[in-house]
């Protein structure tokens, strides 16, 4: 093996055990603090098995980061993504602006926003501000009620 190689093994070594230490802190961690180590948080896989993972662990899935509500296999659903399965993925926002993720409309009571969380929304008069929610329970984007936002500065 040459140099290059040895590297590059080290290098998924390391990435590896950062994804596991993040999937074994997740289920106390609120979504600000997953999100700011989204870097560490494995893509989705539609053809995993998640059964042996614990409640909370993340994924990343089309640009949002979901948390794990309850183990099942992934190829058990085929075609469906995490935000197609509330029941078994709740979708995580962040209070940061700057990782701010687009608006997602809630399913149910998974998704909603909690005051002082952020989104983005292609919809709303300025498509490229940050928006802060500044309720609870806010199940509305900037777009549809901006009564509940306001705009980071």
């Amino acid at each position: 093996m040459n140099s290059q190689g040895m590297i590059l093994d080290i290098m998924r070594a390391q990435g590896k055990a950062d994804a596991l230490g993040l999937r074994e802190r997740a289920p106390e961690m609120d979504g600000t603090a997953i999100i700011a180590e989204e870097n560490k948080i494995p893509a989705f896989d539609p053809e995993k098995d998640y059964t042996g993972w614990p409640q909370g662990s993340p994924v990343q899935d089309e640009g949002q980061v979901y948390g794990l509500l309850q183990p099942y296999n992934a190829s058990t659903q085929p075609g469906q993504r995490p935000k197609d399965l509330p029941a078994l993925w709740s979708i995580k926002h962040t209070k940061d602006p700057a990782k701010a993720k687009p608006w997602v409309a809630p399913q149910g009571i998974s998704g909603i926003y909690a005051k002082d969380e952020c989104c983005t929304d292609p919809s709303a008069d300025d498509p490229a501000a940050v928006y802060r929610s500044k309720v609870d329970n806010n199940a509305y984007s900037p777009s549809a009620y901006a009564q509940n936002w306001e705009i980071v500065e």
